[in-house]
């Protein structure tokens, strides 16, 4: 199966959304749960960087790398997404 960059996107909000990183929670993690071939992948690079665009995460620099949180600003659109997409 394709992995698009939408599948990263969902991904990415679904573990963030469960882990409860929102604002001032971090996790440097979020590509730590994707599958090997995703982790250093083109396409998981431009998903979190459409996500950073648009201000659904919020990258912060901690312990020498990148740590990511849900925006608190964009929860309703957020929240939206995920329960459109990323619930069964």
């Amino acid at each position: 199966m394709e992995n698009t960059k939408e599948e990263v996107k969902k991904r990415i909000i679904i573990q963030l959304v469960r882990w409860r990183k929102w604002g001032g929670s971090h996790t440097e993690n979020i590509i730590g749960g994707m599958p090997s071939h995703l982790k250093g992948a083109k396409i998981t690079k431009q998903a979190i960087k459409e996500l950073e665009r648009d201000q659904w995460i919020i990258p912060a620099m901690k312990t020498g790398e990148i740590h990511y949180s849900l925006n608190p600003q964009k929860t309703d659109e957020i929240l939206q997404f995920y329960e459109k997409y990323c619930t069964g």
